[in-house]
């Protein structure tokens, strides 16, 4: 009996698929069985980490209304400028044809969505080649030795150092609108606390919508205040926090804290500074840096701390879960790393905005 040429394409196409897969199923067992759990956390990550990271950080994106008409506008008016003079120039053909078919709009549409995937495309591209090389060549690099065992310490170091950048971004925003830099912490005639060095920066790190909603008249502690505060600002969280360390003992209360505080010799109770009073220089002055104890809230005015009480070496100070020292942002925007073990004296020369003293090599 002959056995039908479909029916043996099909069988050969099943016995083809049994001689891949099982080596690979059995493979993956040996793997699992000697603890390698890595390569298919990597490969299921590289799937779907994507879809996980989208659902966590959509709910708190923000949308400006004005802006994504104003783009919808001009995509508009550019697909119809398009259309037109494709129409204009596109139809013509020489005399000896008997016909002549005029321009279509839906290829129009498809010229115009091709060059609009192009350019998101390009800039996807530019942006990873640029965090490919930022990867490789920082001093934070994703292949190292591990301390600790803790493979996701590099990942979490680049997610702060990143956290601080647009801190120092929105800061020399703000000095470019105020001509100086935001105060450490408003506070009444009577002392009572008002609002921190982060609210007025709201505006600058894409928090529009939060920054109409604080009540400035009234003390971030109002009642009338407290839905905005109790909201947790990603680009305040070391990553390395949320998974070594608790909260802070205002979370608690409803209210987010933030992993980074100011530079108490730069922006402290009703005092900012402007960028010429920074006499040592921008890259010579800490503006912030990471905390990793003694944590307040980001709405607190009194989130500021003095660096000369040391890199995790005093509560009061500042300090990270990251092995070896903490992260901290210049006057000039820039992220410095300082060990844990730097010289008093420089640390100190680092934390004056005008005290003159030599720095040298940190």
């Amino acid at each position: 009996m002959e056995i039908p040429q479909e029916d043996e394409a099909e069988v050969t196409g099943v016995q083809h698929w049994l001689a891949i897969s099982v080596p690979i199923l059995l493979m993956s067992f040996v793997l699992i069985a000697m603890g390698l759990i890595f390569p298919f956390r990597f490969v299921f990550l590289l799937c779907v980490g994507w879809a996980s990271f989208i659902l966590r950080t959509s709910s708190r994106l923000t949308i400006s209304p004005s802006l994504t008409l104003m783009f919808l506008a001009s995509l508009l008016l550019f697909a119809v400028g398009f259309h037109v003079a494709c129409r204009r120039f596109g139809g013509t053909v020489p005399d000896d044809l008997a016909e002549v078919k005029p321009w279509q709009k839906r290829w129009s549409l498809s010229l115009v969505m091709m060059l609009l995937l192009l350019t998101v495309s390009g800039i996807c591209v530019i942006s990873v080649t640029h965090q490919l090389f930022w990867i490789v060549t920082t001093q934070d690099r994703v292949i190292q030795k591990v301390h600790m065992g803790n493979a996701y310490e590099p990942a979490r170091r680049s997610s702060s150092i990143n956290n601080l950048k647009q801190i120092g971004l929105a800061m020399h925003n703000y000095h470019d609108t105020h001509h100086q830099f935001p105060v450490g912490g408003t506070f009444d005639k009577a002392g009572q606390p008002q609002h921190s060095w982060v609210t007025p920066l709201l505006r600058y790190l894409d928090q529009q919508s939060l920054y109409e909603q604080i009540d400035f008249n009234q003390p971030w502690t109002a009642a009338d205040n407290r839905q905005p505060f109790e909201t947790r600002l990603i680009v305040l969280q070391s990553p390395g926090m949320q998974y070594d360390f608790t909260e802070a003992e205002g979370d608690a209360t409803g209210y987010k804290p933030a992993h980074y505080a100011a530079n108490s010799r730069v922006l402290s109770a009703n005092s900012g500074m402007d960028l010429r009073k920074i006499k040592d220089g921008t890259s010579y002055t800490i503006l912030a840096g990471e905390v990793r104890s003694g944590i307040k809230a980001w709405g607190d005015p009194t989130n500021f701390r003095d660096p000369t009480e040391g890199i995790n070496r005093n509560p009061r100070g500042f300090g990270s879960p990251f092995t070896g020292g903490a992260h901290v942002l210049m006057g000039d925007g820039s992220v410095r790393f300082l060990s844990e073990d730097i010289d008093p004296d420089i640390l100190k020369a680092l934390s004056t905005p005008q005290g003159g003293e030599p720095v040298g090599e940190f």
